[in-house]
């Protein structure tokens, strides 16, 4: 495992996360409690681990990422699922946009830092 990596990744998902937890807030601040704002940020970075940790995985950082961003979202789609529907497409297409985004970045990164 690339130590480095994994920490490039682990902050830039956290970036993610909070990036997304305030565009959460301003776009929908009554569909989003606090508890959902911060497992949006927690997830954003569980997707930055796991990124960190799969530089062994053979796939184009672009594919790899989408793959890890939509697995790991799907656990908090599936919690907001509940309420509405289209909240949790919405947490699956931005957890696959951001997945690519942190592993494209961070292939590119990880060789230059």
């Amino acid at each position: 495992m690339n130590v480095k990596r994994l920490v490039i990744a682990t902050i830039l998902g956290t970036l993610c996360g909070l990036f997304c937890m305030c565009g959460a807030m301003t776009k929908f601040p009554e569909e989003f409690g606090t508890f959902m704002l911060i497992g949006i940020v927690y997830n954003r970075a569980l997707i930055g681990i796991v990124i960190g940790t799969s530089d062994n995985i053979d796939l184009h950082p672009a594919l790899r990422g989408a793959i890890i961003g939509i697995v790991v979202s799907m656990a908090m789609a599936i919690f907001s699922c509940d309420s509405d529907s289209s909240g949790a497409l919405m947490l699956l297409a931005f957890g696959l946009v951001y997945g690519v985004l942190i592993d494209v970045v961070t292939s590119r990164l990880e060789d230059k830092i």
